[in-house]
């Protein structure tokens, strides 16, 4: 019995700490190579609120602002009021909110923060799996902005201003 806890215990800690750092390595490696994927506006697929399929090839060409959120989230909620009213500072950029409830959820929030008014702002459905895998999504709000070549100019992570997301919208 002691040959086994002198062996065993030892291994069985080795064998922990093996796993545990794999874990941690392959974590690592997946966030890298995320964060590279979405150096440049990756290949979507999302749905509006009329059941439209929006895409990466709608996109061309123009600054583009990806907004991730639930609406049940208040800083979502702070965030869509503060797009009402601030709205003209971007107004050369389109403005994609995703998330992941149902559509009748987000057309309640659209009709809610009056977001069909605004022409660049689109509502859309994505699936969860997708919104990670294609843009790294992990928190909300979890914003993109894309430059018109496609090439990615900010990263935000929480709650941000309009004014700071108009900063990195520039013609």
């Amino acid at each position: 019995m002691r040959t086994y806890l002198k062996w065993g215990l030892p291994l069985l800690v080795v064998a922990l700490l093996s796993y545990l750092i794999w874990g941690f390595t392959n974590k690592l490696n997946q966030k890298q190579k995320t964060a590279d994927r979405i150096q440049t506006l990756p290949t979507f697929t999302a749905y509006g609120l009329d059941s439209s399929v929006i895409h990466t090839a709608q996109l061309a060409n123009r600054p583009t602002v990806f907004i991730y959120f639930d609406p049940d989230c208040e800083h979502c909620q702070r965030e869509a009021e503060e797009l009402h009213k601030r709205a003209s500072l971007l107004n050369n950029a389109a403005i994609i909110l995703l998330s992941s409830a149902p559509l009748t959820i987000l057309k309640t929030f659209a009709q809610t923060y009056q977001l069909g008014k605004l022409t660049n702002v689109q509502v859309a459905h994505i699936d969860r799996k997708s919104a990670y895998e294609t843009f790294g999504f992990t928190s909300i709000p979890d914003i993109l902005i894309y430059r018109s070549n496609g090439s990615l100019a900010k990263h935000f992570q929480g709650e941000t201003s309009i004014e700071a997301i108009a900063r990195y919208i520039a013609p």
